[in-house]
């Protein structure tokens, strides 16, 4: 994949500034932008780190526990197996900046980027395990506990 490609994963953009195959699989960095209420839902990678920083618009981070207010210009991080996400807390579009620690993360949102929710999820959950990510149970997005993963 080529730097600068921008791949539509469930409505978003997120734009590939460093694609695992120019950085030889060491790592992905990507910028992902999200309307109000937008983001990834809450999901683990098995595989690899994550560390996010808030480029522009109001975020709210989930640490696998609860969701944490993040605004312009803070950054956090998931270790791998930590259950985490981000929605955009603002009323306009807002920026979010991450980077991992391994390789693949742009491969596998080429992969799912032309699955609609909730019609492919059998599919997603599919390519998610060949990836070694794991979405949280949306009955447990919001609880105090990690709750059990959903996958295939």
């Amino acid at each position: 994949m080529e730097n600068g490609t921008v791949i539509q994963v469930f409505g978003e953009p997120i734009e590939i500034l460093a694609s695992s195959t120019a950085t030889n699989h060491a790592f992905v960095i990507g910028l992902q932008t999200s309307p109000p209420g937008g983001g990834p839902p809450p999901h683990r990678h098995l595989g690899e780190d994550e560390i996010f920083t808030v480029v522009d618009g109001e975020f709210e981070f989930f640490d696998g526990t609860s969701w944490i207010p993040m605004h312009r210009g803070e950054t956090r991080y998931s270790l791998r197996g930590s259950y985490h996400a981000f929605r955009n807390a603002g009323d306009s579009d807002g920026k979010m900046l991450f980077v991992t620690n391994g390789g693949g993360l742009d491969e596998y949102f080429a992969e799912i980027s032309s699955l609609r929710f909730p019609d492919d999820l059998e599919r997603l959950l599919e390519i998610s395990k060949f990836y070694c990510h794991e979405y949280l149970h949306p009955s447990n997005n919001d609880s105090a506990s990690a709750g059990k993963a959903v996958n295939a």
